[in-house]
């Protein structure tokens, strides 16, 4: 199995902020002016402490979810 590299290391490692780092709901890859970022979204204002402004390279967005996240079934009866 190979290493991820790149914007998917990045990723990678961005994943574990979920449930590790209090307010962080969810990452993923944005982009600005044409080029990749890690997009972290947060619950809770303010933004939460231990989060980088750079990740292998990739600048690190900080975007509000607007409130809590819920799931909701796909498949509702």
């Amino acid at each position: 199995m190979t290493e991820p590299t790149g914007i998917e290391a990045a990723l990678a490692e961005a994943s574990h902020w979920i449930g590790q780092i209090p307010g962080v709901a969810a990452v993923g890859q944005g982009s600005q002016d044409g080029s990749p970022t890690i997009d972290v979204w947060v619950s809770a204002a303010p933004t939460p402490r231990g989060l980088p402004e750079w990740l292998h390279g990739y600048p690190v967005r900080v975007r509000d979810t607007g409130g809590p996240i819920q799931a909701h079934d796909e498949h509702p009866d």
